[in-house]
């Protein structure tokens, strides 16, 4: 007769611990609130930021998911609402654009957060997200302006995607960070054309803002000079004195 109680006792257990595990608000479960921070800085000697080159994406913008311990991914669809989950290990994912998609007002910003969900609490998880491209701009000096009336320069990447620049252009282009080459066409004072072959740049790194520099060698010379942050290139544009 004891034992016959005993084992309806531990059978009512089992079942209110089973009934405790279906409330979120028990010990089973808990909730997460996803934040997203934006880091906009980059590394570049003037500390520029993303925001000096595009439009940043707002929270509402961005690819949520959160992947449990087992590497199940359960898509975010709004943020702003708190997600149940069971007691455990996650991380949270963001996104917003593509590393492939190059060109102007083409960003591409990635995060992760790891966090850990408690039965019967509520988790904060703030997932910074970074530039997952490089930024590429152009910039002439005064000298180079006054030796040449026009120019476009062609900037590649590895991928093949071109972004053109001509004359005035302030706009800066995004690239997936990897490898750049650069060519160009100039038209001197004197009314004629030049061109110079592609020059290439490798082991461009994400959050980085590249400057391409343009000056002229010497006074009266026949090249000019490619600063590409501190990589510096004296690039011939042939035997004719670009004053003639």
């Amino acid at each position: 007769m004891k034992e016959s109680k005993l084992l309806g006792l531990t059978a009512l257990c089992a079942l209110a611990l089973a009934a405790s595990c279906s409330k979120p608000s028990e010990q089973c479960c808990g909730l997460v609130r996803l934040n997203l921070d934006h880091d906009s800085a980059l590394r570049e000697a003037t500390k520029s930021a993303v925001s000096d080159y595009t439009t940043l994406p707002s929270a509402a913008d961005f690819s949520l998911s959160i992947t449990d311990a087992q590497d199940n991914q359960t898509p975010v669809s709004d943020p702003t609402q708190a997600v149940e989950l069971a007691a455990g290990n996650y991380t949270a994912s963001a996104s917003f654009g593509s590393t492939s998609d190059e060109g102007w007002d083409k960003p591409c910003f990635e995060g992760t957060q790891a966090f850990t969900v408690q039965g019967g609490e509520t988790t904060d998880a703030t997932i910074t997200v970074k530039l997952a491209n490089c930024i590429v701009r152009v910039e002439t000096t005064e000298q180079f302006r006054n030796y040449y009336s026009d120019w476009t320069f062609s900037v590649k990447s590895g991928a093949g995607t071109t972004v053109d620049f001509v004359r005035d252009e302030t706009r800066a282009a995004f690239f997936d960070a990897y490898q750049i080459s650069v060519s160009g066409t100039l038209t001197g004072q004197n009314g004629k054309d030049y061109t110079f072959s592609s020059k290439e740049y490798k082991n461009l790194e994400a959050a980085t803002c590249y400057t391409l520099k343009f000056d002229v060698s010497n006074v009266g010379g026949n090249s000019i000079v490619i600063t590409f942050n501190d990589i510096v290139d004296d690039v011939e544009l042939g035997s004719i004195d670009i004053n003639e």
